[in-house]
């Protein structure tokens, strides 16, 4: 009896741990889903997108392609990382401002996302440290700015100068990354289309971004030119640096980096495009937040495609 009993009880065991272990795997994965998906999935990719072209800027192989891929996850984590706190840091303008992404809607706890960003932002300066000096550097360089985002003492989301300041630092950062990382040294392509790209999000993606989330922006005490200004100041300032980004990247492109204009005229297109949106957007006097984001979204789309057109052609050459 004693021999029969042995393997029942160890069976009864197993399936004990099996069930208690169970639930916290998929907690564990739930997780990871609302805080992958509160760091903005589509934002994380654009800025893998920047890492790669910029790996990709001189026309040639990474010289050392693992250590490439160590430095594209570390890259990851980072951008993860800033999104995140950035969810933390923002939970009562995205409540008044209706989002639904998980930490605004009660999904996802902040001190857990909290600890999450702590970890990603571990790993981003691991990854980046084993994937090289010039990588590790750079990985620094955007968590600091992404610290200077989201928290205090900084807080450059508040205003629109810092904002700007700030975002160019984000973009530019991850082109340089990926040209470190790949090991080809700095080229006028690299160069040229980066800060063109950073530019675009500076000037264009930071004030666009703020037409759509100026009463959230007001409730949270922050002093944009949308919530300073007024909207119809914004969408101007909106108007000019879409024109101005558009004819001077172009332009820029065509005298210093030729293959940079695979990236650049779309950019002036989607310029074109986003002017569209805020004029249309400004005929819906009192449209709701998701109909105010038309030129937002514009802004997006044109970043996806000059980066992707501008790495499908140096992946020609």
């Amino acid at each position: 009896m004693t021999n029969s009993a042995a393997p029942a009880a160890s069976s009864l065991n197993v399936a004990g741990l099996v069930g208690t272990a169970d639930p916290r795997w998929r907690t564990a994965l739930k997780t990871a889903h609302l805080c992958w998906s509160e760091a903005r999935p589509s934002v994380q990719l654009v800025f893998l997108l920047r890492f790669a072209v910029g790996a990709a800027s001189a026309g040639q192989l990474p010289q050392a392609p693992g250590r490439t891929v160590l430095g594209l996850a570390s890259w990851w984590c980072a951008v993860a990382c800033a999104y995140l706190l950035n969810g933390v840091t923002d939970i009562r303008e995205d409540r008044a401002n209706g989002s639904r992404r998980p930490i605004a809607r009660g999904a996802l706890p902040v001190r857990t996302a909290a600890a999450v960003t702590a970890l990603l932002a571990g790993a981003a300066l691991a990854l980046g440290a084993t994937a090289g000096v010039g990588t590790f550097g750079w990985v620094a360089a955007f968590l600091l700015f992404g610290w200077a985002y989201s928290a205090r003492p900084v807080q450059a989301k508040r205003s629109s100068v810092r904002c700007a300041v700030v975002v160019f630092g984000l973009g530019a950062t991850s082109y340089a990354a990926g040209i470190s990382t790949a090991g080809h040294g700095w080229t006028a392509t690299g160069v040229v289309f980066g800060c063109v790209m950073a530019a675009w999000m500076a000037l264009v993606g930071s004030v666009v971004k703020d037409l759509g989330d100026a009463d959230g922006d007001a409730v949270g005490g922050r002093r944009t030119i949308a919530v300073v200004h007024g909207l119809a100041a914004a969408r101007a300032l909106a108007v000019t640096c879409a024109a101005l980004v558009g004819l001077a990247g172009t332009a820029v492109a065509a005298r210093w980096a030729p293959i940079a204009l695979a990236g650049t005229l779309p950019m002036a297109i989607g310029a074109l495009w986003v002017i569209a949106q805020v004029v249309r957007d400004a005929r819906r006097e009192h449209a709701v937040r998701g109909q105010r984001r038309g030129a937002y979204r514009a802004f997006m789309v044109t970043q996806y495609a000059s980066n992707l057109l501008v790495l499908i052609a140096l992946g020609a050459l």
